[in-house]
């Protein structure tokens, strides 16, 4: 299973279309590859000197994997889906909306009233991270469970860190979360296309 969407297998004696190359395939991943990339700039910019060379230096090489992955994706043999989308697509339509909401009231409350902008991209990587939970059962994609468990671990793990070192919190905060996140969607990424099979000549 990937970010794709599942098709099954036709049932004996049902008969369908050809497989085909289908350039929405990749949509998934290619979604994944480019908020990863913006989830390593927030996750950069808190970076500074050597610490910030080397994390540069991985992405650059990380991205160009991913670009790769994305083009694997893009490439491969699909059937056409058998069942109706219009249900499942408006459950996405929900879920990005709910989403948008969570975002956009937490960012309200952390930047106004709670006053602790630090934890505005930890907010942001937990709402993302736990929409992963329902989209997956949208999609049909179990791998989507897995990637917003370890946004949600990225935050608990940025929040331990940075209890146990307050010295170090004003980076701990954006670094952790931005480089946490674009390391789990990049990874996603790259696991889809290595599952995708390779495009059939002929």
């Amino acid at each position: 299973m990937d970010l794709n969407s599942h098709t099954g297998r036709a049932p004996r004696g049902v008969t369908v279309a050809p497989a085909r190359r289908n350039p929405g395939a990749g949509r998934g991943p290619l979604v994944g590859a480019v908020f990863g990339g913006v989830w390593f700039l927030v996750g950069l910019g808190a970076l500074h000197g050597g610490p910030r060379r080397a994390a540069a230096s991985v992405g650059a090489v990380l991205a160009v994997a991913v670009a790769f992955a994305v083009l694997r994706a893009r490439s491969r043999p699909v059937s056409p889906p058998a069942g109706a989308s219009q249900p499942r697509g408006r459950a996405f339509v929900r879920l990005i909306v709910v989403q948008a909401v969570l975002l956009g009231v937490g960012a309200g409350l952390i930047n106004g009233r709670l006053d602790t902008p630090q934890l505005a991209f930890c907010w942001a990587a937990l709402v993302v991270g736990g929409h992963f939970f329902p989209l997956a059962r949208v999609l049909e994609a179990p791998l989507l469970r897995l990637l917003g468990a370890v946004m949600v671990g990225v935050v608990a793990a940025t929040v331990t860190l940075a209890l146990a070192a307050p010295d170090t919190t004003p980076w701990i905060w954006q670094a952790l979360p931005g480089l946490g996140c674009a390391g789990a969607l990049w990874a996603a990424v790259l696991t889809t296309g290595l599952r995708a099979p390779a495009r059939r000549q002929g």
